[in-house]
């Protein structure tokens, strides 16, 4: 029976319609009377499922339809995969007319291309079906996203949570973001009681005052704080602490960090002893050389006024602050040539003076090649340092010494002297893997503190020797300075990313010598865009490690790399 032309032009009108809310929508719209016949259909059904279009005009059977698309894969709909499923067309048409006649249905269906797509179906009281198609591939892109990055915050605040000396993080308006439960032992108080607050509503306003012009320096000029302080808990005992503040983060995301190295023993009487080797350099490990025996040194007096400490190894440099700031000097660490040269900038600039400067060879190496106009002290101390008689070889590199403006007698560098640093921080040799060292020795380049926090946790976990620095620049200083087993390369860093510090060192060793050896350089990285791995091979990198990181994971990459996987102890 041939429709009439007003039939005709309320159905096209009622197409026009569909197509265009579907249109609007982004969504595929299909409708279906009480008999299972194809009412009206949009066209963005083809993009789903491959059809022939004469399936898709009204009069059209729902199991003719379903037939069709199970031939064109559509059979992976009900696995929770995405895979084929091994079920017959019968029975897969007979589960799918059965949802069709479900009052409501909806799911969430992975198809054989990778899409995910949402199906919904709603039955009116009139029996007619209207069903809809969705493709949400994105937002499961995200939700996937998201729970990976919970997973790492969890991880993150884990591993805080188990640090023995307190933590906290602090945004640009100085708000607690993050802080571990040795922390929150001080006052006494629930996280959650702390989070989102500032120091005004948890401290007295002096005290608190006094945190926030701290931070708020630090925030703003990116300079280091270190302090050694008396930090008071809320069952009245004290702890006697050095105080460490760091930024991190970006341009207009800054965060300030502060972490409280406890030094109460120290404080009781039991003064700090530099006279411990490192922990692959002792013939037993934790044992300290005799006074007088290879392997022992002193720290040099302590100038009086404004001493800066040039020293790459931040605990070593922390416990050095603590001790001129007990003899009565102002003392200041900084662990980078660039924050060397920004501090002396600011200095200047405020008319201070520095009566003293200690600095490692290492620090002294990377400085000689930085523009040093108007940085006389600082240029003497890099030439004097320079040209001093080059200690013995060892594990580690030398400790600072008093160079310029420093009246003190300076510690005896003979033979029978070696550097000294604290143990969990690792120090490289001239060669890789040599014969005569036990313990696997790893440099970890990465910007992030709670990274770096997670990096130290892992790699004392899997028992190697480590040390880590903060930006490709380091990484290439510290590489110079004495060679690693194996290079952990971060690759978006500041001053210097990952793989401009990885060629620099590829370079480097080109127009080495011959016996430098290769290190094997691994890149660490939470990017998971195309081309990224072929960027850092290109850039003389040799394997991929995702983040987040796991000990299985870095255990199973430095067991690849290295050839004496005796020398690592199990993961635990």
């Amino acid at each position: 029976m041939a429709l009439s032309e007003n039939e005709l032009q309320r159905n096209c009108c009622e197409a026009r319609t569909i197509e265009g809310l579907a249109s609007t929508l982004d969504i595929a719209i299909a409708i279906f009377d009480r008999n299972d016949i194809l009412v009206a259909v949009s066209t963005q059904f083809l993009s789903f499922f491959s059809v022939s279009p004469d399936l898709l005009t009204p009069g059209a059977r729902l199991r003719d339809l379903l037939n069709a698309m199970y031939d064109a894969g559509a059979r992976v709909l009900g696995s929770l995969n995405g895979k084929p499923r091994s079920i017959s067309r019968e029975d897969w048409v007979a589960e799918r007319i059965a949802i069709h006649w479900r009052e409501r249905y909806e799911s969430v269906e992975k198809l054989p291309d990778g899409r995910w797509i949402r199906m919904r179906k709603r039955r009116l009281p009139d029996g007619v079906l209207i069903a809809t198609i969705q493709d949400v591939s994105e937002q499961k892109r995200r939700d996937a996203e998201l729970s990976r990055i919970r997973h790492q915050a969890e991880l993150a605040q884990h591993i805080l949570d188990n640090l023995v000396n307190p933590v906290i993080v602090k945004d640009s308006a100085l708000r607690y973001v993050i802080v571990n439960e040795a922390f929150c032992r001080i006052p006494g108080l629930h996280p959650k009681q702390v989070i989102g607050r500032t120091a005004r509503e948890l401290v007295e306003p002096e005290l608190a005052a006094r945190f926030e012009e701290v931070e708020r320096h630090v925030l703003e000029t990116g300079m280091p704080f270190d302090a050694k302080e008396d930090i008071y808990r809320a069952d009245g005992s004290v702890m006697n602490a050095i105080t460490r503040a760091r930024r991190s983060g970006t341009p207009g995301h800054y965060y300030v960090t502060v972490s409280f190295d406890d030094i109460s023993a120290l404080a009781l009487g039991e003064k700090y002893s530099p006279d411990i080797t490192s922990r692959y350099d002792a013939d037993v490990p934790g044992e300290e050389p005799e006074a007088g025996a290879p392997g022992a040194s002193a720290l040099p007096e302590a100038p009086a006024g404004r001493v800066l400490i040039l020293d790459q190894d931040r605990d070593r440099s922390a416990l050095r602050v603590a001790e001129l700031i007990e003899a009565g000097s102002d003392a200041v660490a900084i662990a980078s040539a660039d924050e060397a040269l920004a501090f002396l900038d600011a200095v200047k600039s405020f008319n201070l003076a520095i009566s003293g400067i200690e600095i490692t060879v290492e620090m002294a190496t990377s400085l000689s090649g930085a523009a040093l106009s108007g940085h006389d002290d600082l240029r003497k101390a890099v030439q004097e340092r320079l040209t001093r008689e080059a200690p013995p070889s060892t594990d580690a590199p030398s400790r600072p010494e008093p160079v310029a403006g420093d009246e003190a007698a300076a510690p005896d560098t003979s033979a029978s002297t070696q550097p000294v640093h604290p143990q969990g921080a690792y120090q490289p040799q001239a060669s890789v893997a040599s014969p005569g060292r036990d313990r696997i020795r790893v440099l970890v380049a990465e910007d992030n503190d709670v990274n770096q926090i997670v990096f130290e946790q892992i790699l004392e976990g899997i028992g190697v020797d480590f040390r880590i620095v903060s930006n490709g620049q380091e990484a290439v200083a510290a590489w110079r300075a004495s060679v690693p087993d194996l290079i952990l390369m971060d690759v978006s860093m500041p001053v210097m990313n990952g793989l401009q510090a990885s060629q620099a060192i590829r370079d480097a060793e080109l127009a080495g010598s011959e016996d430098q050896g290769h290190v094997p350089i691994i890149a660490v990285t939470a990017h998971a865009m195309s081309g990224d791995r072929e960027r850092c091979y290109a850039a003389g990198m040799d394997d991929y490690l995702s983040k987040p990181v796991s000990p299985e994971k870095l255990e199973s990459i430095i067991k690849k790399w290295i050839d004496r996987p005796d020398r690592m102890l199990a993961a635990g």
